[in-house]
């Protein structure tokens, strides 16, 4: 991709004339913003679904609420502080130029499509700590996301004078390559959604210690719709912003994102599939048929960064590489006491970080000379780096305050955490490693979306 892609007087707006808006342009990007909102409901819809059928929870009815909360919650502080921060301007790569969502400046289809990647990141963080933390500590870390960690990023990534998206490194010009959000939206969300899992603690069952008999009827279907559901509202991310698309000097995307997001997708699964076969150590049961369902998803997440300048061939490739590591991570997590039910460390962090690793050794140009490719390649590690500490600072902080307060857990999660501890008549405490790593074997059969006193 060449320097000319990022050349166009996009945040100009003093050279913009309204009068030179044609109808068809302002009617494709009404209906593609509307398109890009019901697709990011549908995704939210489906985590409902995927929480509901995946995690124990002694009312389910506060999965419901919690997620509509979450959902209302990001998207005022994210129209109300985060717009300031992520569009409309620019000072020195850094944020946007204050202008507020009622600017007639402000240009309404780029708000919707980082909303979309704050919603969307918002769900998967939601994933990893739903049915156990406190309203507040909710609305704390929602806030963060959507306010303030998120903003910046896409400010920095998404934005044509962000500092890591164009950067000069020992005299050259170096590119940092997110396409569909495999860092601001995976990456950021499972990343939180990790560090909220451990703060909060080991959960009370090893999921490998649930057999079938104690699945809820019908827990399969839902997470199996939930998942489809996500896969539909990913492709979200893919949507060009049409106002973007017409101010470009070079305006290419070389290939068709969707085509990519679904062979990928297909190719994981069904690799992922292969391994369980292949490898008949393990039981095929209600765990190993999610994992497979879930892979779906992963293969969208692995090629996101790069979805719009992979061929066919490569998103495949690309796809079936991070189908083992989709694999191998979901499969240690699981035995693991990380209350991950949802799998999110490995569909959306790992895969993230991986794709977001293998884009920088696609994106080369033919006039590129060898120092060009190896400064790209170390410019894409330097700001991943960057990024996962700055997710994992204000993640820790935060979470850490919330627990410190009080404000972290809920009633029912105190309550379960402590009957878990009488019930194990442990003698002493453990590390924190051992809590997270060497857990009994000895468990109770939990039903996933229901509670333990059925």
């Amino acid at each position: 991709m060449s320097d000319d892609d990022f050349n166009y007087s996009y945040y100009y707006y003093a050279d913009f004339n309204g009068t030179e808006k044609i109808d068809i342009t302002l009617n494709t990007s009404s209906w593609l913003s509307l398109v890009r909102i019901v697709f990011v409901i549908l995704l939210r819809v489906g985590f409902v679904l995927i929480h509901i059928g995946s995690v124990p929870i002694n009312n389910v009815n506060l999965i419901l609420l919690q997620n509509i909360i979450d959902f209302c919650w990001v998207t005022i502080v994210y129209a109300l502080v985060g717009v300031v921060i992520a569009y409309t301007g620019d000072i020195r790569g850094l944020l946007g130029g204050g202008y507020w969502i009622g600017d007639e400046i402000v240009d309404k289809d780029e708000i919707i499509i980082g909303w979309s990647a704050v919603v969307i990141a918002a769900a998967i963080l939601t994933s990893g700590i739903v049915g156990r933390t406190h309203t507040v500590g909710y609305l704390v870390v929602g806030f963060l996301l959507a306010g303030l960690m998120q903003p910046f990023l896409i400010h920095w990534i998404w934005t044509p004078q962000g500092w890591m998206r164009t950067n000069v490194l020992q005299e050259r010009k170096v590119h940092f390559h997110d396409c569909s959000g495999s860092v601001i939206v995976h990456l950021t969300g499972g990343l939180s959604g990790l560090i909220g899992c451990m703060i909060l603690g080991r959960r009370i069952l090893r999921l490998d210690a649930i057999d079938a008999a104690s699945i809820a009827i019908g827990s399969a279907g839902t997470v199996f719709a939930g998942q489809l559901f996500v896969f539909i509202g990913l492709q979200s991310l893919g949507i060009s912003n049409v106002q973007v698309q017409k101010f470009k000097v070079n305006s290419k995307r070389e290939y068709n994102v969707f085509i990519n997001n679904l062979l990928a997708g297909c190719s994981c699964s069904l690799l992922v599939v292969a391994f369980h076969f292949l490898l008949p150590r393990e039981e095929f049961n209600h765990w190993t048929v999610m994992r497979c369902v879930q892979a779906t998803v992963a293969g969208l997440v692995i090629i996101s960064a790069g979805t719009d300048i992979y061929s066919p061939q490569v998103a495949i490739s690309v796809a079936t590489t991070g189908s083992v590591i989709f694999y191998v991570v979901s499969r240690q997590v699981f035995r693991s006491a990380l209350e991950d039910y949802c799998n999110i460390i490995a569909i959306h962090l790992a895969c993230a970080f991986w794709g977001s690793l293998l884009v920088a050794f696609f994106r080369i140009d033919a006039q590129d000379d060898i120092k060009a490719i190896l400064l790209n390649i170390s410019w894409q590690l330097i700001c991943l780096i960057t990024v996962i500490a700055f997710v994992a600072i204000v993640m820790f902080l935060a979470f850490g305050i919330l627990q410190y307060t009080g404000l972290l857990r809920n009633r029912s999660e105190y309550l379960n955490h402590l009957r878990a501890n009488v019930a194990e008549g442990r003698a002493g405490r453990k590390s924190f490693l051992e809590r997270l790593f060497h857990i009994d074997r000895d468990a109770v059969y939990l039903q996933p979306g229901t509670s333990l006193n059925d």
